[in-house]
């Protein structure tokens, strides 16, 4: 038998292992929401804010049994404030199943605030989703 938790406590241990990801360094930024069957969230090292290129761990659950899947995509604001939605990380394992990514993003035009967006997916079209900034 399969045990399922609820979706809020599902979210709170994505969270909570995003929170754990980095040591507790001020310049680690933190951004994170929920939305009907997913959950996560994005944790940028070392942030000293003007850059060019940054490391991240990225994660997401999904916390719905409704045979959709849940996906996380890292945000940025480049010297203009024009934001920059990278690619979409897809967590199609199921519900209560999560994935992690270490990873990194570089823009010549600068990363000068950080965000996540996390979606619940049907195909290729999104159903619901959630954006934060850290």
């Amino acid at each position: 038998m399969r045990r399922r938790f609820s979706p809020a406590i599902v979210a709170a241990a994505v969270l909570a292992t995003l929170a754990l990801a980095t040591s507790a360094r001020a310049d680690d930024l933190r951004a994170h929401c929920t939305t009907a069957g997913a959950g996560g969230g994005v944790t940028v090292y070392d942030f000293s804010g003007a850059t060019d290129r940054v490391r991240l761990f990225i994660g997401v659950t999904d916390t719905r049994a409704d045979g959709h899947h849940a996906r996380v995509r890292f945000l940025s604001k480049d010297v203009n404030g024009k934001t920059k939605r990278w690619p979409w990380r897809a967590n199609t394992k199921g519900d209560g199943e999560s994935r992690e990514w270490r990873t990194r993003a570089k823009n010549d035009r600068g990363i000068f605030a950080v965000g996540v967006q996390v979606a619940r997916f049907e195909g290729g079209t999104i159903l619901n989703s959630c954006v934060d900034w850290a």
